[in-house]
């Protein structure tokens, strides 16, 4: 009997402090929806994309797609294509795991697109730097309880639900979100160094996992439903790079390929174009002209079919 009324105890004790701790998740969470910043002006989502905005077009990638954005970027871009768009790109290495994360929110909070397009690097497929492991994407991010659940289900490891936790604390968002190199796009690539070239592709296979590739691409699939259930058309592109035989290329190529022809979603391999170093101020990201050059060539066509 005793036994029977501690465990009833327990118990109790137990279900209280989780609903007070879930009542005090509800009381932070969208405390900071009143702050709204440009494309441009941050690299934060949440604090920019708003609710219940439609936009003709939502970009997802990595840096390389949240270059078309910083600085005079986004407005350019906009102008040429003549089109409302919101960039949900994350630099610092965000993979098909944070995509996940931020296309489900910004559904969540009643937007809408009538067009993704997801500019896709290699690496994101290969790398848990760049999915689960990833310390960058939630960084400038205010709380948002939706986002914490989406973690815990998409089973995100206990320290980056930890950080995310801790944004709790954080009220500077003007300063936190802001991009720290302005300008850099206006720079333009010397030279293509051969020598940095081959050091990058070192790199990128010391942080490849291969048997994680089946395990990553499963989430094109989660975010092609995602979108299809809100009625948005999803094209997936990838973008220039100046590395022939980049890591793993082929193998993304051909399972976007499988799933483009499955899922009825767009694909455009663009990885050979642009070999320019005008076009880029490192050996990775566009500069201004890159982006200009990318989108009335490439993506305005994309966007038109």
């Amino acid at each position: 009997m005793q036994a029977k009324k501690f465990i009833l105890k327990l118990v109790i004790f137990t279900v209280l402090n989780i609903a007070i701790m879930l009542n005090l998740l509800y009381f932070f969470s969208g405390r900071n929806r009143d702050i709204h910043f440009k494309n441009w002006e941050t690299e934060s989502n949440l604090l920019v994309e708003g609710e219940n905005e439609h936009y003709d077009v939502a970009i997802l990638g990595t840096s390389r797609g949240r270059v078309f954005s910083r600085d005079s970027n986004h407005l350019t871009m906009e102008n040429i294509l003549g089109k409302k768009i919101m960039n949900l790109s994350k630099g610092g290495g965000g993979g098909l795991m944070p995509a996940k994360i931020h296309l489900s929110h910004f559904y969540d909070r009643s937007n809408s697109t009538d067009h993704i397009v997801y500019f896709v690097d290699p690496w994101i497929f290969f790398c848990p730097i760049n999915n689960e492991n990833n310390t960058f994407f939630l960084r400038d991010e205010p709380f948002e309880i939706s986002i914490l659940c989406d973690l815990v289900i998409n089973r995100f490891p206990s320290q980056r639900i930890i950080s995310y936790l801790q944004m709790i604390a954080v009220n500077d968002w003007e300063g936190i979100g802001r991009y720290a190199a302005p300008g850099l796009d206006k720079l333009t690539l010397k030279a293509i160094d051969p020598v940095k070239l081959e050091e990058a592709r070192e790199h990128y296979l010391s942080l490849y996992e291969y048997e994680k590739f089946d395990h990553y691409s499963k989430f094109v699939s989660d975010i092609n439903a995602i979108a299809k259930k809100h009625n948005s058309r999803i094209t997936y592109v990838v973008l220039p790079i100046l590395m022939k035989d980049f890591p793993g290329a082929k193998e993304v190529d051909a399972k976007l390929k499988e799933i483009s022809r499955h899922d009825g979603v767009g694909y455009y391999n663009l990885i050979s174009e642009m070999q320019d170093r005008h076009f880029f101020y490192d050996h990775m990201h566009f500069n201004n002209y890159g982006v200009t050059h990318f989108t009335k060539t490439y993506l305005e066509p994309i966007l038109g079919k």
